[in-house]
């Protein structure tokens, strides 16, 4: 199975960055859009996994759960991740929690066990809202994401997280379709910002 470990995003947050893909939809159709009802926070992309890794995944999750506190995350930015062409449109936050750092970190760390690759970049919170399948005019890119940013730093896309989740990503001709295999609660539910 395909699996992954993510933060699960609230309701109203999805529909927000719902509207704002429609809005960048108007502008560049040609992209491959993320439904709303995937978006999440990646942490670590597991790949194909046995049901025993399944089974360990949980508890490892569990373990990196237990090493920080629930934070808030605002999210008041909008980006393409670098390359030739740009391959990922995404929102984002500009002022990364530390204890976000800390639960990816604790994640790599834990996902060592499971023999996955492991991951050399540094870690960048974001959600994935679009995929660049083809080249794109660079110009308009940078328009419609220099508009649409000055629209997503007006409003609140804050959200507290509370929990770390492992997905299993399920492809068919119509998209993925995300199952939830297990959750856990991060360590104590404060009202810390870590910003």
């Amino acid at each position: 199975m395909r699996a992954f470990i993510a933060i699960k995003l609230p309701a109203q947050t999805k529909d927000a960055l719902g509207r704002i893909q429609n809005k960048l939809k108007t502008a560049l159709p040609e992209l491959n859009w993320v439904k709303p009802e995937n978006l999440h926070l990646s942490l670590k992309f597991l790949g194909e996994i046995n049901e025993a890794q399944a089974k360990e995944a949980q508890k490892l999750i569990a373990l990196a759960a237990k090493t920080t506190g629930a934070f808030e995350i605002n999210l008041n930015l909008l980006g393409v991740f670098p390359g030739q062409p740009p391959r990922v449109i995404w929102a984002g936050t500009n002022q990364t929690p530390l204890k976000l750092i800390q639960l990816a970190q604790a994640v790599e760390k834990e996902c060592l066990k499971l023999k996955t690759t492991a991951e050399h970049r540094p870690f960048q919170a974001h959600i994935t809202l679009g995929r660049i399948k083809n080249p794109i005019h660079q110009a308009l890119l940078q328009e419609t994401l220099q508009t649409q940013q000055q629209k997503i730093s007006k409003i609140n896309l804050s959200f507290k997280v509370q929990g770390v989740t492992l997905f299993q990503s399920v492809l068919s001709a119509e998209g993925a379709t995300y199952n939830i295999l297990a959750e856990a609660d991060l360590l104590e539910r404060d009202s810390g910002g870590d910003f």
